[in-house]
């Protein structure tokens, strides 16, 4: 089974974070963000990471890392007094056997076996005085079963009651997630949980922690900045396809080049690349990663979070096109394209030749606008949408300033948390 058919990313939902008042992004297999700088591309990234994050380590260190609740409350004309986030993800039948397997916790629901669209997201506001957060409301939906915590009265900061592995009498603080703990007991949440910690990885690349080759780790999944590169490489080699995969794209980008591969040296993981000596069907040449470009790194980063393993079921790769040559980008977004069949992904970008490739169709486009104190999602008009059909494209739009988005933007309406 393939790692898309196991978890699915549906939409994520945001309201009073940080520039977005309300936001809902809906996500194909292939999503490509654009939009100016400071417009919030990357606030959606984070969003997605502050969900992990937080059921990872803790809401509490989730917050700490971007700067606590005030950091992240949305201050526009309609200052928001709640950061409301959540996830509709779809998890296979496949997928829930897995866990159950793993974990001996028996699927409650027979109807859950065939898989099942789950909603999971929670509401914090900061305590009166401002000093420390509350989770207001916390909310896990499937279509069989459901887990709803809250506050009866926000004002009053009591710890709510759940049904939890601690019995009746356990009280749940209300500044922690009950999530984890509901997981104990019952496999569909363990699910959710497991999905939501390790489903989304986001990625913003850095040749010099690239070229910094640190000692020899055991990680398989590749880090955010790319700096245990060399660890995931090493990891790829088991698979000979995959390691056809990467050097054939490779290959397109850096002219001459056989392969690329992992080695050990004085504890440490190098990445050597090896290319033709000047007609020679052999590799004569060797350089380690101090002899390439910033770009060549980059290509061979986002090649490889593409085909780590486990490998995400959502891979999000921030601005493509830094430092890679207009030729590259193309090759890159051909791999990124066929990597659709096995996971989804998500793009930043505001470069047109990236946006002029035909696997950015008006469909896969979100704009992301700062309007009136806050940012705001769109997608294309119907007329940009047909303007922006073969022989043109989304980039010869954008070079044009004729990006022209719907009127409405993409907004959560009714209950925050109801299934889509």
């Amino acid at each position: 089974m393939s790692d898309s058919a196991r978890v699915h990313i549906e939409e994520l939902r945001l309201s009073g974070y940080r520039a977005f008042e309300n936001a809902r992004l809906q996500f194909d297999d292939l999503t490509v963000l654009v939009g100016r700088n400071g417009a919030g591309k990357s606030t959606l990234l984070d969003a997605l990471e502050f969900v992990r994050d937080a059921l990872t380590d803790s809401l509490a260190n989730a917050l700490e890392r971007r700067g606590g609740i005030q950091a992240l409350l949305h201050h526009g004309a309609r200052e928001a007094k709640v950061l409301s986030v959540a996830i509709h993800l779809r998890l296979s039948g496949g997928y829930l056997h897995e866990v159950e397997g793993r974990t001996r916790l028996p699927i409650v629901s027979d109807a859950s076996r065939d898989g099942t669209l789950v909603t999971y997201g929670f509401s914090i506001a900061p305590k009166r005085g401002g000093l420390g957060f509350v989770v207001t409301r916390e909310v896990a939906r499937s279509e069989h079963q459901h887990f709803v915590r809250g506050l009866g009265n926000a004002k009053q900061h009591r710890s709510p009651a759940v049904s939890l592995p601690g019995g009746p009498g356990f009280r749940l603080s209300n500044d922690a997630l009950g999530l984890p703990f509901v997981a104990d007991v019952d496999v569909l949440w363990r699910a959710v949980l497991e999905a939501l910690r390790t489903s989304v990885r986001a990625y913003s690349l850095s040749p010099a922690a690239i070229r910094a080759e640190p000692p020899v780790g055991g990680a398989s999944v590749l880090s955010r900045n790319g700096s245990n590169a060399g660890d995931v490489l090493h990891h790829l080699e088991r698979s000979k396809a995959d390691v056809a995969w990467l050097n054939k794209h490779l290959a397109a980008i850096v002219p001459g080049l056989v392969r690329v591969r992992a080695e050990t040296a004085a504890g440490r993981r190098l990445i050597r690349f090896h290319q033709r000596y000047n007609k020679s069907k052999t590799a004569g040449v060797v350089f380690d990663v101090g002899d390439m470009s910033d770009g060549t790194l980059r290509c061979l980063a986002l090649l490889l979070a593409l085909r780590q393993k486990p490998t995400p079921a959502l891979v999000c790769l921030e601005e493509i096109e830094d430092s890679v040559h207009p030729a590259a980008l193309g090759v890159l977004l051909d791999a990124i394209d066929a990597s659709t069949s096995h996971c989804q992904v998500l793009l930043t970008s505001h470069s047109p030749e990236a946006l002029s490739h035909p696997a950015v169709t008006p469909e896969r486009v979100r704009v992301v606008e700062w309007r009136e104190g806050s940012s705001a999602l769109f997608r294309l008009s119907l007329g940009a949408e047909e303007m922006s059909r073969p022989p043109r494209s989304v980039g010869k739009l954008l070079r044009t300033n004729a990006l022209f988005t719907a009127r409405d933007s993409e907004r959560v309406e009714g209950d925050f948390f109801a299934a889509p």
